[in-house]
């Protein structure tokens, strides 16, 4: 991941928390997993912060993390895994040069 993409998820990150309902990528049933997943691993990770603390630190991370895919249903990972399948297979071809073969045989 280059600075750049960096730069790029995190502006679409704040994008998408002003104007949540442009950069909606994750499906109605994704959301509801996700919130519930998150829900979960965020009152984990905080009960046990004390007892375990880079356990209950990891798993409140993650836990908000899809506490916050649930809520607003966008993912920065899936956005910027799609801007690099992008990068990968252009939009469109453009024919430079054409050959025509008369002989066949």
């Amino acid at each position: 991941m280059t600075n750049q993409d960096f730069n790029t998820a995190v502006n679409n990150v704040k994008e998408a928390w002003k104007y949540p309902e442009l950069f909606t990528n994750v499906s109605k049933s994704e959301r509801w997993l996700s919130g519930a997943a998150g829900t979960y691993l965020l009152f984990k990770g905080i009960t046990s912060i004390f007892s375990h603390p880079v356990i209950g630190l990891t798993g409140a991370a993650i836990g908000a993390g899809l506490l916050y895919r649930g809520v607003t249903g966008y993912c920065p990972m899936r956005d910027l895994a799609e801007q690099r399948r992008e990068d990968i297979a252009p939009d469109e071809v453009i024919i430079s040069e054409t050959y025509v073969v008369d002989d066949l045989g």
